[in-house]
């Protein structure tokens, strides 16, 4: 899944967000929210014309499979790593209703957690090598008294996933996606 970083903070520098969000995101919203509704008008559909049964059964049913589809097709995930200097990191992951408007997904489905600076050994960039010589690169951190190294975008790494280059050097974050680059200064946040 390929994915575009975008980064906001504020003046004083003690707040920096980084959010990968997918390339297609909108496109992927708009489907997923056609077929939601396209599978919403079929089953209303059958139950009134095909079902013999009482209004009421008839509704438990459409009502039932409404709700199934709502929890079952979902927007595509939307990672964001918020640094605040001097306190730690934020991760955070959200994978919105088709229903609902981005700023409502945001504020009722978001899922985070906060790693304080003092449980924070180091953040690397590190490689993972699969199969048919892949190397494919990410963002992990690492802590204190943990032997596993905690992902901070482990939805949108996908493994088998070719065109996603990340370097650092020179205090520069590089990624490079679909032969397409984008350069960000390193900021030492955590200090």
């Amino acid at each position: 899944m390929t994915s575009i970083v975008s980064t906001i903070g504020n003046e004083k520098r003690s707040y920096r967000k980084y959010t990968a969000t997918p390339r297609y995101y909108n496109r992927k919203c708009v489907v997923n929210l056609a077929l939601f509704i396209l599978a919403n008008a079929v089953c209303f559909y059958c139950t009134n014309n095909y079902l013999k049964w009482t209004t009421p059964k008839k509704s438990a049913i459409e009502a039932i499979f409404f709700t199934a589809l709502l929890l079952i097709i979902r927007n595509p995930p939307v990672e964001s790593l918020r640094v605040f200097r001097g306190a730690g990191i934020q991760v955070s992951t959200m994978r919105g209703c088709v229903l609902l408007p981005k700023a409502l997904n945001n504020k009722w489905l978001e899922k985070s957690y906060f790693i304080p600076k003092d449980n924070i050994v180091d953040i690397i960039i590190n490689e993972a090598f699969f199969k048919g010589f892949q190397v494919n690169f990410y963002l992990a951190v690492i802590l204190k008294d943990i032997t596993d190294l905690q992902l901070v975008f482990p939805v949108c790494y996908n493994k088998s996933e070719k065109s996603i280059r990340i370097t650092a050097s020179s205090g520069l974050l590089t990624l490079t996606t679909d032969n397409k680059t984008q350069t960000k200064r390193l900021e030492t946040c955590l200090q």
